[in-house]
């Protein structure tokens, strides 16, 4: 992300949604803290590890469909896919641990210390792109 050059100060808006999410995991005081955090990162669709995957998927189909139009050595495409297979199975097990995490979290616990969601300008979207 520190070459990442995006109009409108996106690039720093993402280094700062990032920061504050690191920030918040530092802080977090209860399994609940845990789970709104982890649930921001892994969240099926709306987590920011299965947007990243979105993006990568995209960026692995067309770059593979380029090099292979022109001919050339399709091994860090392939190399890509598996990376992003890897990085999609990992959401999925950040949202098993997530959901564990939320099931033995005590109900006083839960209710004493709720975390609010980020305000929706917080974070970039990665479908815009």
């Amino acid at each position: 992300m520190n070459t990442l050059t995006a109009p409108d100060g996106d690039g720093q808006a993402a280094r700062r949604y990032l920061d504050r999410l690191a920030e918040r995991a530092r802080a977090a005081e209860t399994d609940q803290d845990v789970v709104a955090v982890l649930s921001e990162i892994a969240a099926p669709e709306e987590g920011l590890l299965p947007q990243l995957v979105q993006s990568l998927i995209t960026t692995w189909a067309t770059w593979g469909e380029r090099r292979c139009e022109a001919g050339l050595d399709e091994g860090p495409v392939d190399q890509l896919m598996e990376t992003t297979s890897s990085l999609s199975d990992s959401a999925r097990r950040i949202t098993q641990i997530r959901n564990q995490a939320a099931r033995h979290t005590p109900p006083a616990a839960a209710s004493e210390k709720a975390v609010p969601p980020p305000a929706p300008s917080a974070a970039p979207s990665a479908r815009r792109r």
